[in-house]
């Protein structure tokens, strides 16, 4: 089982924008082949962060996803509307961890 995990502190003005952001593409990612689950969480604590977890079936799916439009105009998303994001991938071989540019 792959897993991709994506956590976004959001500009503070911009924290709807992203959420909807990112529910379009848990949509779309639900209807893709491989994903088995997708969720989104919002930190109850700080109500700008948010994490959104999905499991494939296999790393090739997942990487189909990752070059997918939606997930591209999900990273222009979190460029333009975050202060940071980490992206992790973890699959069965190894573990991979991208923090945003500062």
């Amino acid at each position: 089982m792959e897993m991709l995990r994506i956590r976004v502190h959001a500009r503070d003005d911009k924290s709807n924008e992203l959420m909807r952001t990112f529910q379009l593409i848990l949509d779309q990612a639900a209807r893709e082949e491989g994903c088995t689950d997708c969720h989104l969480s919002r930190d109850s604590e700080n109500g700008i962060i948010f994490t959104m977890q999905q499991h494939w079936q296999r790393w090739s799916l997942l990487n189909d996803f990752l070059g997918s439009e939606h997930f591209q105009a999900l990273l222009g998303a979190m460029k333009s509307l975050s202060q940071t994001y980490v992206i992790e991938i973890t699959d069965s071989k190894h573990r991979e961890r991208r923090d945003s540019p500062i």
